[in-house]
């Protein structure tokens, strides 16, 4: 039922963005930082997405698709609980699709600065690797793949032109996933926690309008000039 219901919005979103005033092409990266609702992954980590955007509709709102993956993983050092030398490190590794919907505050917002606002929900995708200390050698018995989850997401941020229609935009993202309890073969279980982490990404994006939207930014222009 939900991958109906993820294929039918793909359908509608693609037939949607034909018809759309206004394109947006989005390639970004950035830094997250991870905020896990879990005592043993409490440490705050840093690592590296990558990810493209894609989305149509109005001059200043857009609906889309997103996609993102890891460049460099979030990775937590595991303590001895005696000795307090690290003995593991768990590595979380995570790629995400999803649908969002994007506004553009902005008098001519392909033109111009603008202030973004985001909002968005998706399938966050985590595998949990382990692997021993010193020796870097991967434990497959206890690496698991965690159930597809659904999560949201929402994020502010800036856009500004550097060549007519192509601009560059910075931003924030809030991240919200509640990942649920694994169970093993032999009984034990990792808890369920809420995945949760910030996002700061710099983005790349190409601002594409037609019909009436680029005769309005046309007049506008040249009438300030």
């Amino acid at each position: 039922m939900k991958k109906l219901f993820f294929t039918t919005t793909i359908a509608f979103l693609f037939f949607y963005n034909i018809q759309a005033q206004q394109l947006f092409f989005e390639v970004f990266s950035g830094y997250n930082l991870t905020a896990y609702d879990h005592p043993t992954y409490n440490d705050t980590q840093g690592y590296v997405p990558i990810g493209a955007r894609i989305a149509g509709g109005l001059e200043n709102v857009q609906v889309g698709l997103e996609y993102r993956q890891n460049i460099t993983d979030a990775e937590f050092e595991i303590l001895n609980d005696v000795t307090q030398e690290p003995e593991a490190l768990h590595v979380f590794n995570e790629d995400y699709y999803g649908v969002f919907l994007r506004g553009n505050i902005s008098s001519l917002p392909a033109y111009r600065f603008g202030l973004i606002l985001k909002a968005g929900a998706g399938y966050y995708n985590a595998r949990r690797d382990v692997y021993s200390v010193p020796n870097d050698v991967l434990d497959n018995e206890i690496s698991f793949d965690y159930a597809r989850t659904l999560g949201f997401n929402g994020g502010i941020g800036i856009s500004a032109p550097i060549y007519t229609l192509l601009h560059w935009e910075l931003g924030y993202q809030f991240n919200y996933i509640e990942r649920p309890e694994y169970f093993f073969d032999g009984g034990s279980s990792v808890a369920p926690h809420k995945g949760i982490y910030h996002s700061f990404q710099l983005g790349l994006s190409l601002n594409l309008v037609f019909g009436n939207t680029a005769k309005k930014c046309r007049r506008v222009i040249y009438s300030q000039r």
